[in-house]
């Protein structure tokens, strides 16, 4: 979900350089992490899914200042193409491209074809640009992209619920975001309860997902290092006892948010011994409630998101870009006051397999872990650079502040980014584009 995110950004802060028009996005189908509806055959334009997510009408008006949002491309150009996108030819981009690259790369073209299709379009924009398109990503990010009404709905609910289920703390809660679905085991390569068993069943979902990759010869399976690393997802049992270990309580609200569990019932069980008051959106929501939700991937990732977002604290299990987003989002939110608890995983992984560390030792190595994630958590204005990880996504402020300033930060459900894939944009005498996976301007 939220690696849409950073596509649509950049999207929108590309249109504006460019002085293109956005053509609204549309998901991508990925064999491993879908949605049922993407399965079908795809058509962009019978199957329109930005509404699905997001609040159409509230992003077109939300950058209408700024960028010209519409639904599809004009007639007249899908003429040009047989009315079929995928005949724009794909222009390629260098990855993380400076402003200058696409003014004097991109735009020539974009204005004698009046249309370009641009493909793969993750990072290809870097992160330090004008400040005028920094703040394209920021409006795009923090107030454009809202979640439709069932999501936001139902997501204010389960946030309600959970702050009623805290009544113990004043209704604050923790939220923890746990990577241990099996699609995540099988792509770490990692092992787990070992065997045979588990061996075939790793070998038969990465197989499915895919296909070959694994299997070649230049791919190296390294469990062992994977794990000494701190690249190995963390089991239900060892988030338990690192919480444990933190000084969380086993009276402790928490709130997991989550895909399907591997081995749910016999991998959960610990963790909810530790901390019986847990909760997930299965356990908040009425099956009825979830019924719309079931099956579609990025749905139960907003709703998970959202009460993450407005929990006290909240706790990174892996890298990726959900907690990656969210930690910008909270630090916006909060004007950078917004604890996120980020454990040292490499040290992690060699506290719980000292056997013979004590129980006091452990938790004051915890202790210590949170403090400096604490520290290197403290908001502080970053170099402008060139600088790949010095990401305004995860680091909003300063870069974003100027949005945040002028805006009445209540803790609003209007702030609820989110993520899609494809992205179109399209012009009066501009380049237009449009795509499932590529991103399309259309300029003067």
């Amino acid at each position: 979900m939220s690696s849409r995110l950073k596509k649509i950004c950049n999207a929108v802060a590309v249109a504006g350089l460019l002085n293109a028009t956005l053509v609204i996005p549309q998901f991508e189908f990925h064999s491993v992490w879908k949605d049922p509806r993407q399965e079908i055959h795809y058509n962009p334009y019978l199957f329109p899914q930005f509404s699905d997510i997001y609040d159409e009408e509230h992003f077109t008006t939300t950058l209408q200042d700024f960028v010209k949002v519409v639904h599809e491309l004009p007639l007249e150009l899908m003429e040009v193409y047989d009315f079929n996108i995928s005949n724009i030819p794909i222009f390629r981009v260098q990855a993380w491209a400076t402003a200058k690259h696409y003014l004097e790369e991109v735009y020539p073209v974009l204005s004698e074809q009046r249309v370009i299709r641009i493909a793969p379009f993750a990072n290809r924009l870097a992160m330090d640009v004008p400040r005028d398109i920094q703040f394209l990503r920021c409006l795009a990010n923090y107030e454009a992209l809202r979640f439709s009404l069932p999501i936001s709905t139902l997501a204010k609910k389960l946030v309600n619920r959970m702050i009623d289920k805290s009544s113990s703390s004043e209704g604050k809660y923790v939220s923890v975001h746990l990577r241990f679905e099996e699609d995540m085991v099988a792509f770490s390569c990692c092992v787990y309860d070992g065997g045979e068993a588990e061996k075939s069943e790793m070998d038969s979902i990465r197989v499915k997902g895919w296909g070959k990759k694994f299997k070649r010869k230049a791919h190296i399976i390294a469990p062992d290092l994977n794990r000494i690393n701190g690249k190995c997802p963390m089991t239900p049992l060892e988030v338990g006892m690192m919480l444990r270990g933190m000084g969380f309580s086993n009276n402790t609200p928490i709130y997991l948010a989550s895909g399907n569990i591997y081995h749910a019932a016999r991998n959960l069980a610990p963790l909810l011994k530790m901390f019986p008051l847990l909760q997930t959106k299965e356990s908040l929501a009425a099956p009825e409630e979830l019924a719309s939700f079931e099956g579609y991937s990025s749905r139960l990732a907003a709703l998970d998101y959202m009460v993450c977002l407005f929990s006290e604290v909240f706790v990174t299990t892996q890298g990726g870009n959900f907690p990656h987003f969210l930690m910008g989002h909270r630090r916006f939110l909060y004007n950078g006051h917004a604890k996120t608890i980020k454990p040292d995983k490499t040290q992690l992984v060699f506290l719980l397999q000292d056997t013979r560390i004590s129980w006091k030792a452990f938790k004051d190595q915890m202790k210590t872990m949170v403090a400096e994630s604490d520290r290197k958590g403290i908001m502080v204005p970053r170099v402008r650079k060139s600088n790949r990880k010095a990401s305004v996504f995860s680091n909003p402020i300063p870069d974003c502040r100027c949005l945040w300033e002028s805006t009445n930060l209540t803790l609003k459900w209007t702030h609820t980014s989110h993520a899609l894939d494809g992205t179109h944009f399209y012009g009066q005498e501009r380049a237009h584009a449009t795509a499932t996976t590529s991103t399309f301007f259309t300029g003067a």
